[in-house]
């Protein structure tokens, strides 16, 4: 038991707590959770109790090794110095954030933004270029030409196609020495930049499962026949949104993973997309095979 009125004892339990903690030199931090709090108003007098406690419970909770939480991100040392973010894509987990330092590709107006490492190189397609401007705003930049632009792969590494997606969906690049899928997202003023929902989306034929968060998953014909309807009638409502709060995920048979968020009606990517009908059949259908 810690006694807050006694310094000694404080002092004798965060010196029990520390012992033995390390941080080796090379560790890639892991960013918490990242969902905004409102503020919270202290009681004077309190303040230095509650910032005692919070820091044994937390170095009690890292000594027991807690499993990942459900908003933990990835950050990744970029070749300039700077820290960007990307965040892991998981059959049952979700992070839906907007982050000003993410890492992303920019290639002819299209912005890709990183989501994940590839724990495997099956779905590495062949080269389709290189990054030729490393920036650690890269927001700013234009493109000229072929010019890819980065905040987190190097300059002069390449990028590669993703087996059986065009460049326009998705792409990938070498990133802290590990292959990472950059998905097409509309943010920042980069939108669709003249392509359609099945461009920035072009998954037919390839979905092995879908699953819609807190609803259900499909497998196989039952969700390619629910993205069907979803690209013969998504209607576009907006260039470009903050990302809704609950996750669509769209899992390829070549295991890579791709991933929208809905808010009501609108599924939000590359672009915002009216998807009533789309929700309509999924729900239906989920409800039917259950």
């Amino acid at each position: 038991m810690i006694d807050l009125n006694s310094p000694e004892s404080v002092r004798e339990q965060l010196d029990r707590g520390v012992a033995g903690l390390s941080s080796p030199e090379n560790m890639r931090a892991i960013l918490a959770r990242t969902e905004r709090k409102p503020e919270r108003r202290w009681i004077p007098g309190l303040c230095a109790a509650a910032a005692v406690l919070a820091v044994v419970l937390g170095l009690a909770g890292l000594m027991q090794e807690r499993p990942m939480t459900l908003h933990e991100l990835y950050a990744i040392e970029a070749g300039g110095g700077a820290v960007v973010t990307a965040r892991p894509i998981t059959e049952h987990e979700y992070v839906i954030t907007v982050e000003d330092d993410h890492a992303i590709l920019i290639h002819r107006g299209k912005l890709y933004r990183m989501m994940y490492m590839l724990d495997s190189l099956r779905a590495k397609g062949s080269p389709v270029g290189t990054v030729t401007r490393y920036s650690e705003n890269p927001y700013d930049l234009r493109a000229d030409g072929d010019d890819y632009i980065s905040n987190a792969v190097l300059k002069g590494d390449a990028v590669y196609a993703v087996d059986g997606l065009p460049t326009t969906t998705a792409v990938l690049a070498e990133v802290d020495g590990q292959m990472a899928l950059f998905q097409r997202s509309g943010e920042h003023g980069y939108g669709l930049n003249g392509d359609s929902l099945q461009d920035t989306c072009a998954v037919l034929g390839q979905v092995a499962s879908i699953t819609l968060e807190n609803v259900g998953t499909l497998e196989g014909a039952d969700a390619e026949a629910v993205m069907e309807v979803l690209m013969k009638n998504a209607r576009l409502e907006n260039a470009e949104a903050l990302p809704g709060g609950q996750a669509l995920l769209i899992t390829l048979k070549n295991g890579v993973k791709l991933e929208m968020s809905l808010s009501g009606d609108q599924l939000i990517g590359c672009g915002v997309w009216d998807c009533t009908e789309f929700l309509d059949a999924f729900r239906a259908l989920v409800a039917e095979r259950a």
